[in-house]
């Protein structure tokens, strides 16, 4: 199961380490900056450089790709970067032999991008194709589209990827101002695990990390607050015409700043698997795909911020998107979702998922680090099924009641069907 251990790494940079007796090892490196902080130095999608430009090479790895991950690939392992609205990450899951190298090659790609002009236009193309690619499909182009949509102009009202306009203004001064704003020491959290001692973690972390530029800037440690969203405004219904034959629908509803959530995260995540629990079997499936015959591939929507999110179910449909809202809603409504017997499946879910939890570092970090992205800390698999065991039945009834259209916006990315 997961447990990680929080140690006080070299130069107060905090370490998630669980010791798995495995032969492999996984790194990530979190660093709390990204597409929220693109205004601060620049515009949008300044961030999501950082995701891309290191791979062209860095002070100890000039040589570019095949001088970074491909380093760590050769051997079987695999590498690479993300991007979030809080965040960016780098990370690697390898042999374990080859781990100190993976830790001071993605280190050097944190703190010592060489950013050089040629490397910064050959990779401003390969962006310009990954924003077309995102928006070729419905699902991609309402993903981008959909934080203007719920949080105008606010930080988090936007996607990471920026706009080919912005992208042609980006250059290697601007990209250098945006790296000694946001990549330092004390933004970085890092996650290992696998079969090594703490005791060699802590040396190589302390000889790796001075590869981390220091800052006056104030302390990230987990993803920070911007500001306050934009009013929710429930009860509306939107339309957003796109140039895509099928329409994409979200019944969404509002999640509260973190400091006000209480226990409504954990409700939450019950909630999704009392939909969606048992796949095809689930209440989702069954009602949007095998009755009403909608949808494809129903699926649930969460992002959940420090400042707040939103929860939803999401669905691509040829058919009447306004159908296809409404069912949503027999989805929630469903009396099936609040019986007994379908909460002893979803709980039986629940305990067989962690019993069979098996070590697995790649899993284990990735989990362990959304946990601490989403709820602020980095719970254990027993304190979150214990968070999900202990809600009542009659806790999460109270909860499915207060769902109302007046709190929801559905949002309906309307596409061109032929008739």
């Amino acid at each position: 199961m997961i447990n990680f251990q929080p140690l006080e790494g070299p130069y107060g940079i905090p370490i998630y380490f669980q010791h798995l007796p495995v032969n492999s090892v996984s790194v990530y490196w979190m660093v709390f900056v990204g597409s929220a902080d693109d205004e601060t130095v620049g515009e949008h999608g300044i961030f999501h450089w950082f995701e891309h430009i290191p791979s062209r090479g860095t002070q100890r790895f000039p040589g570019g790709y095949r001088d970074t991950e491909a380093r760590l690939v050769r051997h079987g392992g695999q590498a690479g970067a993300e991007t979030g609205a809080t965040y960016t990450a780098y990370y690697a899951h390898v042999p374990k032999h080859v781990w100190p190298a993976a830790l001071e090659i993605l280190t050097d790609m944190l703190g010592q991008p060489l950013l050089r002009k040629q490397d910064v236009e050959a990779e401003r193309e390969v962006i310009r194709q990954e924003i077309d690619e995102w928006y070729s499909s419905p699902e991609g182009e309402t993903l981008c589209r959909l934080p203007g949509i719920l949080w105008p102009g606010h930080p988090l009202g936007h996607d990471q990827l920026g706009t080919k306009n912005s992208l042609s203004r980006m250059s290697p001064d601007l990209l250098q101002e945006a790296h000694r704003f946001g990549y330092t020491r004390s933004h970085c959290v890092l996650f290992v695990s696998g079969d090594i001692e703490e005791s060699e973690l802590r040396d190589q972390v302390a000889r790796m990390a001075e590869r981390i530029p220091v800052t006056s800037a104030e302390p990230r440690r987990k993803a920070c607050h911007y500001e306050p969203l934009p009013p929710w405004n429930g009860g509306q219904s939107s339309r957003i015409v796109t140039k895509h034959e099928d329409s994409l629908v979200y019944l969404l509803f509002p999640i509260p700043p973190i400091e006000q959530a209480g226990d409504q995260f954990a409700r939450w995540d019950l909630l999704e698997l009392l939909i969606t629990a048992g796949d095809l079997g689930s209440p989702l499936h069954r009602i949007v795909r095998e009755q009403a015959q909608l949808a494809y591939a129903p699926e649930f929507s969460c992002v959940v911020h420090p400042d707040g999110g939103y929860w939803g179910l999401v669905a691509q449909t040829s058919e009447s998107p306004e159908l296809l809202a409404d069912t949503f809603w027999q989805v929630l409504r469903s009396p099936e979702i609040r019986s007994p017997e379908r909460r002893d499946f979803v709980n039986d879910g629940i305990r067989g998922e962690i019993a069979m939890h098996d070590p697995c570092p790649d899993d284990f970090v990735e989990t362990a680090a959304a946990r601490l992205l989403t709820h602020g800390e980095v719970w254990s698999d027993q304190e979150y099924t214990d968070r999900l065991l202990s809600i009542s039945s009659r806790d999460m009834n109270d909860f499915l009641d207060a769902l109302s259209p007046d709190g929801a916006r559905t949002l309906i990315f309307t596409g061109t069907t032929p008739s």
